[in-house]
């Protein structure tokens, strides 16, 4: 029963396409469609969760919650070390010993070293010719899944919405409905990009006010169905770039398409717009190399790659080939989230 897909609970469960539109969305968030197994017990899981404590933001912004775990990581004697890349790890006698930065310097553990990045490149860049072959091979089988697109929108008032009570919620999503996620999930997995895509529209200052100026309002738009290779445009309207690439006219472009659907529901909404920011997938990832293609998710979340299987089949523990190495993040078990599980679960080890 847990393997099964979210279409099957909610085609079973559900007679109301409304409701079923309005639970389809939520498995995007676990980097899953409607149709892979397990993404039924998934929605599960984030319905129960939504229904116990809601959908909770920082009151500030997220950047106070990082400035929450600086202050604690500080309090404990801990450094942090920014702009600082890590060109390589330094082994010495077999053993993670600490690492090298591309500036030269060196930085030498006293235990242990612990990597969250992606298995391309702890397996790649920062062990280069030392990677254990086994997982050098099981590095090519690894897979990353969709793109992610972004939107950012400054509005000089709220939005409007035609749906009574949508100006106060913190999160929705704007589908034609199951089959629309499914349709969209199908068009960018095969590298074309969606005809009319899921759109997460972000509302903080709903719950934050202190999130922008009196009488102003931000959008946070995300489109979890977007190629990280774009073959074409199942709209047939855009070219596809013959590399294959992101480019900053087609992402302006993709934009105004999802800014099309956005106005549809919104009235007024073209002019109450003071500034739009977009970000490509080749964006995100330019800005976190663990963005693969722009994947957030670390790697493809289906299940043959979730949970124990996470990076590999042969994965135990957070533990790597080699001694004092550790493995950490969203391409390793639990999976992606906020919830630093994986680090977690290795600290209590450790």
């Amino acid at each position: 029963e847990a393997l099964a897909p979210a279409r099957g609970w909610l085609e079973t469960a559900y007679t109301s396409e409304t409701i079923r539109a309005l639970w389809a969305p939520w498995v995007l968030h676990a980097g899953l469609g409607p149709e892979d197994a397990f993404s039924g017990q998934i929605a599960k899981v984030i319905a129960f969760a939504l229904e116990a404590a809601g959908a909770p933001i920082v009151k500030g912004g997220a950047k106070n919650l990082l400035a929450a775990f600086e202050a604690l990581i500080k309090e404990r004697g801990g450094v942090i070390s920014t702009d600082a890349d890590v060109a390589s790890i330094i082994l010495e006698g077999g053993r993670a010993a600490g690492v090298r930065l591309a500036s030269g310097e060196t930085v030498h553990a006293k235990k242990s070293v612990i990597c969250s990045v992606t298995p391309t490149q702890l397996y790649g860049r920062l062990l280069g010719d030392a990677a254990p072959k086994r997982d050098v091979d099981a590095t090519r089988e690894y897979r990353y899944g969709k793109g992610n697109f972004q939107i950012h929108y400054a509005l000089s008032k709220p939005p409007a919405w035609r749906g009574e009570g949508l100006d106060k919620v913190a999160l929705l999503h704007l589908t034609p409905g199951l089959d629309g996620v499914s349709k969209a999930c199908n068009e960018a997995l095969r590298g074309l990009l969606p005809e009319v895509p899921t759109i997460c529209v972000g509302q903080p200052h709903a719950l934050d006010p202190s999130r922008c100026p009196q009488g102003k309002a931000i959008l946070w738009l995300q489109l979890p169905e977007a190629p990280r290779h774009i073959k074409g445009d199942a709209a047939g309207k855009f070219a596809a770039p013959a590399d294959g690439q992101w480019t900053a006219k087609l992402r302006e472009a993709y934009a105004d398409r999802v800014e099309a659907i956005l106005a549809s529901h919104i009235d007024g909404f073209s002019g109450s717009v003071i500034a739009r920011r977009a970000y490509s997938p080749a964006d995100l990832e330019a800005m976190n190399i663990n963005l693969v293609g722009g994947d957030p998710y670390g790697g493809s979340s289906t299940i043959d790659q979730a949970f124990l299987w996470r990076p590999f089949k042969a994965s135990r523990n957070h533990e790597t080939g080699i001694k004092n190495l550790y493995h950490i993040g969203a391409s390793t078990h639990p999976g992606a989230g906020l919830g630093g599980g994986s680090g977690f679960l290795l600290a209590g080890r450790l």
